[in-house]
């Protein structure tokens, strides 16, 4: 009997460390906590603990520069053939986007436009004696005698006849002198000219050289490809996993003279963005001028904050519990696990993205005496 006194404590101790669950976010200085065993052994546990409150993490990577040209951008002719009138740029050339590349000339018929033309003359001229015809018959009914009662009744009905006759050609005519019109913008649109322009600033590289002006373009005829010039591409496995989507981010490169440091942003990492670069493929979009992106052969140091204003963590900190990352927490004498979201790390510490609160006392390690 008195077994079982003593066994009670111990179950319900137990019961309520495995049913604490606790939800997150970031650290302040360590500090120890002695915590005595409620279960009755005489034993003290010392918890080292981390107070989440608003952190920072930077990191510092050094990094390969792939290449200075990043965005390539096909300019072609179109859906379907034209004619060459003008190539207007150079390879090498500079261009801003908008700049034209090339006109075209459209393969229409001039004897068309001008047949259709015809057409929409002399139906405007028919449309413009019918209605004038109609508005004969409105002013005809309108002149009928309205004596008596029954000439108000066959007077009215002829105007509302005519009027009714006059409103329903008058939209009839309308809509097939817009079908008209429409059928006449197209064929001097085939007949025309298109200005083909560059889709990114950039500098214009493998120009075509295959055909001259006066020449028939096949559909899709690739005109040049425009290398823009806002992208760099950066390459290295040590920063992979460390690297945030849309960071600032600053960039020195180049060798001994040559070397300057510019300001980008991530546009892509393969934690963020995958599939579409391979491997451990960073992308880092750069406010810099063409002077600048061409200096950028060799070797990179990127620097920039993984977090910051939010909640970290320890590295050692954070385990896995069927599958999914938690921590423990010290919630007055009692230690509880807590599932949370990491984010990338740098320095020995991790980004916690979800599940922790400021004031939370993490623990970091703990041992009994």
């Amino acid at each position: 009997m008195r077994a079982r006194k003593l066994l009670l404590p111990l179950l319900l101790a137990f019961g309520l460390l495995l049913g604490c669950s606790c939800a997150a976010e970031t650290a302040a200085p360590a500090k120890e906590a002695l915590i005595r065993n409620t279960a009755g052994l005489g034993k003290t546990t010392t918890y080292r603990l981390q107070e989440i409150a608003p952190a920072e993490i930077s990191h510092t990577g050094t990094l390969t520069v792939s290449e200075s040209w990043q965005l390539i951008k096909s300019v072609r002719s179109g859906p379907e053939e034209y004619r060459l009138k003008e190539i207007c740029v150079s390879r090498g050339q500079q261009v801003e986007a908008g700049d034209p590349i090339a006109v075209l000339q459209g393969l229409g018929s001039a004897a068309d436009i001008e047949l259709k033309k015809l057409e929409i003359d002399s139906y405007q001229a028919r449309s413009s004696e019918m209605l004038a015809m109609y508005e004969a018959q409105i002013a005809a009914a309108e002149a009928l005698p309205s004596g008596t009662s029954s000439q108000r009744s066959r007077k009215e009905l002829q105007l509302e006849y005519a009027q009714l006759e006059y409103r329903k050609y008058e939209l009839q005519s309308a809509y097939t002198l817009s079908t008209m019109e429409t059928q006449l913008a197209a064929l001097e649109a085939a007949a025309g000219e298109i200005t083909v322009t560059a889709p990114v600033s950039g500098s214009i590289h493998s120009l075509t050289s295959r055909y001259a002006p006066g020449d028939l373009l096949p559909a899709n005829t690739e005109l040049c490809a425009v290398y823009g010039s806002e992208g760099l591409r950066f390459y290295g496995s040590s920063g992979t996993g460390a690297f945030v989507y849309g960071r600032e981010v600053s960039i020195s490169m180049g060798k001994g003279g040559r070397s300057m440091t510019i300001v980008g942003r991530v546009v892509s990492s393969p934690e963020v963005v995958s599939g579409i670069f391979p491997g451990s493929v960073i992308l880092m979009e750069v406010d810099a001028s063409e002077e600048e992106l061409s200096a950028s052969e060799g070797d990179a140091t990127v620097t920039y904050t993984i977090l910051s204003d939010g909640y970290a963590v320890p590295k050692s900190c954070i385990r896995t519990r069927d599958g999914v990352s938690c921590v423990d927490l010290l919630i007055g004498d009692t230690v509880c696990t807590r599932n949370v979201t990491r984010g990338p790390g740098g320095g020995g510490m991790v980004a916690i993205l979800n599940g922790l609160r400021e004031g939370d006392q993490v623990v970091v390690s703990s041992y009994r005496s």
